[in-house]
Order: structure tokens, then C-alpha cells, then sequence
């Protein structure tokens, strides 16, 4: 209990310094967290820190599900699924041939192209969050994008838990893709259904503090058990739980109790991130990879953006706002790597860039727009601050 008394004022203290650094430089406080954890792990070694990475998926995705109600997803299916294979397409096929052209055989080319197709939720969703870019009409592709994608990266990842595990028969992907439709299908079953289930509990019990926290904590947690049991991430879980109580006539009550946990545990898991890094093992032979890979990643999350608007009646402007935002990789990309163990150096380090090229790219955004499109005139219709790209 000492040592763990002692890691965890460790990690703390270490959040706070980055906190002050990022704010006194005006800096995205995301890298700045995930460069303290490679820091941290040069100068001490920790065990047993999962337990905060998966706290802080698991917090940030639950928020973002309080955003995205099912009614609205309903109403945009379509375009979910439109905009889903659109980013699928646009960033598995051409990661493939990127990797195939680096001199990998198809099984690795193939991991690899999963490793560049999904965003990080996590850090996507904590950018939008502190950025206050969560009204932005952009933001809507971005989620459904991000919603497509834990899906099929969820899928692809079991997928190639069975290749690595020699089990890659068409019976047991036909299983994992049936496991992700009945979680789906029971998803959408129970928020229609229980929804009311919790304006009752509120109702009769109130809206205390307490009983918010042990409330909401049952509920995220059983919806999460219940996605592992699906064999799936639990970051879908957490989402489904949100947006359960985004149904909810309480839902102001349930985001007060859940931001401070949220905040706590999503710089852990930002910085625990960064101690997973091992840069002693990344060789200077796959420098150029990562460049091509990095570049080649960017650039597909740009176009994916800017084609997804579309679907959303969003014109260029928005949709490379929308690609920006989509720039960040992070914890799906190491999980995928993870069944390679010799991609995870070159993984690592690739998601490190990424993450802190996009975190600035989303911070900058408004200035990068207007660099490449030209500042948009401001019309005297009285155009809200908030209806400002950037803003």
C-alpha cells in the first residue's frame, strides 16, 4: 500500500508540473502529460499502472457518450455508417500498400495498416473536451467516425488475436463479427428501454452527490463487464453507458459528479501512455518508416475528414477542420501492435508523434485554416463567437 501511496503522489505531482508547463507555454496539455511519462520511465520503474489507463478510457469515453444521444445516432445511422467506411477504406487500404512498399509481407503490412487506421478516442475526445470544441458542427462526423471505429478496430484486433494465435478460420471471425452484433443489437435494446429506469431512480432517491457517483459508477461499470464479455473494448461500453444516461432528463446532475474523474484519471492515463514507451528499443533503421507512415496518416485523416463532411452538408473548411481533429493515435494502435511484438517500438514512437503533431494541429487549427483557405469574412449577420471555426 506504501509503494502504491508513493507511485500514485508521484504521478500526480508529475501531472501538476505538466499542467503548469502547458499553461504557462499556452501548449495542449496532452503531450506535454505523455512526455512526463516518458521521462518517469527513464529515471524509475513501475508495475501494475494498466488499472489507469483503462480508468481513463473508460471516463473519457463515458462523457463523450453523455454528448451523443441515441436518438441522434438513430436519426444519422446512414451517415455513421457512410462516414465509418469512408475513414475504413481511406486508411486501412492505403496503410496496406504503405507498408507492403516498406518491404513488409502481407500478414505485417496488414497489422500495420490496422495500426494507422483508428484514431485515439481517448485523446480525441479529451482535445475536444478542453479545447471546448464539442459544439463545432465538425464535431459530429468526428464522433460517429470515432463510434465506426471502435467498433471495427474491436473487430480487427480479434481478428488478429486469432491470426497471431494460428486460429484465423472464417468459422471464428464470423463469430467475433456476430459477438459485435448482438452487443449492438442488446446496446440499443436496453437505453431504449431503461433509459426511464433512471429518471425513476432520481426521482424517488434524488440527485445527491453520492448516490449520482454510485449510481452512474454501477451502471458504466456492468455496461463495460458486459462489453469485455462480448470480447470486445471496453471503451465501447463506456460509450454505450453514456449515452444511456444522455437520455436521461438528470443529465446535467450525472456530468457534474463525472468530470472530476474524469479529468483525474484521464491525465493518468495520458501519462501512464508515455511510460510505456520504451525508446532503448526503437533502432534507427525504422526512421524512415515512421516518417512515410506518420506523413501517409496524416494526410488520409485529412481527406477522410474533409469527404465525411460532406455527408454531414459541411463544406472543405470544416471537413479539414474534422480531418485535424481525426490526426491522434493512441491506445488501439498499441493494443494492434501488441500482437506483433516487433512493431511495437516503431508503434510506439508513431503514436507518440501523432499524438503531439495532432494535439497541436487541433490546438492551431483556426490558424491553419485560414493559412490554407483564407480568413472567412465575417458577415454583419451577427455570427456568434462559438459558430467561428477555431472558436
Amino acid at each position: 500500500m506504501e509503494h502504491f501511496a508513493g507511485t500514485l503522489a508521484l504521478f500526480l505531482s508529475a501531472l501538476l508540473a505538466s499542467y503548469l508547463i502547458a499553461y504557462r507555454f499556452g501548449f495542449p496539455v496532452i503531450p506535454v502529460y505523455i512526455l512526463a511519462g516518458i521521462f518517469l520511465s527513464t529515471v524509475v520503474h513501475f508495475r501494475d499502472i494498466h488499472v489507469f489507463e483503462v480508468l481513463g478510457v473508460i471516463l473519457l469515453l463515458f462523457y463523450i457518450g453523455l454528448e451523443f444521444s441515441l436518438a441522434e445516432l438513430t436519426k444519422n445511422f446512414r451517415s455513421v455508417v457512410s462516414v465509418g467506411i469512408v475513414d475504413l477504406l481511406f486508411n486501412l487500404i492505403p496503410g496496406f500498400f504503405a507498408a507492403k512498399l516498406l518491404g513488409f509481407d502481407n500478414l505485417i503490412a496488414f497489422v500495420v495498416a490496422v495500426i494507422l487506421y483508428p484514431s485515439s478516442s481517448a485523446i480525441v475526445s479529451k482535445l475536444l473536451i478542453d479545447l471546448k470544441k464539442l459544439a463545432n458542427p465538425e464535431v459530429e462526423p468526428v464522433l460517429s467516425i470515432l463510434v465506426f471505429e471502435d467498433i471495427a478496430a474491436a473487430t480487427l484486433l480479434a481478428v488478429l488475436v486469432n491470426l497471431s494465435g494460428g486460429d484465423a478460420s472464417p468459422v471464428e471471425i464470423l463469430k467475433v463479427v456476430i459477438k459485435i452484433a448482438l452487443f449492438i443489437f442488446a446496446a440499443v435494446f436496453v437505453i431504449k428501454n431503461f433509459n426511464k429506469l433512471v429518471d425513476v431512480a432520481f426521482g424517488k432517491l434524488g440527485t445527491s452527490s453520492e448516490f449520482t457517483v454510485l449510481l452512474v459508477s454501477t451502471v458504466l461499470f456492468l455496461f463495460v463487464e458486459a462489453t469485455l464479455g462480448f470480447g470486445l473494448s471496453e471503451s465501447i461500453g463506456a460509450f454505450t453507458a453514456g449515452m444511456l444516461f444522455a437520455e436521461s432528463s438528470h443529465k446535467e446532475a450525472v456530468e457534474s459528479v463525472v468530470i472530476p474523474y474524469r479529468e483525474l484519471f484521464g491525465a493518468l492515463f495520458f501519462l501512464t501512455f508515455g511510460l510505456s514507451i520504451e525508446f532503448e528499443s526503437f533502432s534507427p533503421s525504422l526512421l524512415f518508416p515512421l516518417v512515410v507512415l506518420v506523413m501517409l496518416s496524416i494526410v488520409t485523416k485529412l481527406l477522410t475528414g474533409i469527404v465525411a463532411a460532406r455527408f454531414y452538408g459541411l463544406g472543405v473548411r470544416r471537413g479539414f477542420s474534422a480531418g485535424i481533429m481525426l490526426i491522434p493515435r493512441g491506445e488501439f494502435s498499441i493494443l494492434v501492435a501488441a500482437t506483433v511484438p516487433k512493431l511495437v517500438p516503431l508503434t510506439a514512437v508513431y503514436v507518440l508523434f501523432s499524438s503531439v503533431i495532432g494535439s497541436l494541429a487541433v490546438k492551431e487549427s483556426g490558424r491553419i485554416i485560414n493559412a490554407l483557405f483564407g480568413k472567412k469574412e465575417r458577415k454583419k449577420s451577427r455570427l456568434t463567437r462559438s459558430q467561428l471555426l477555431g472558436d
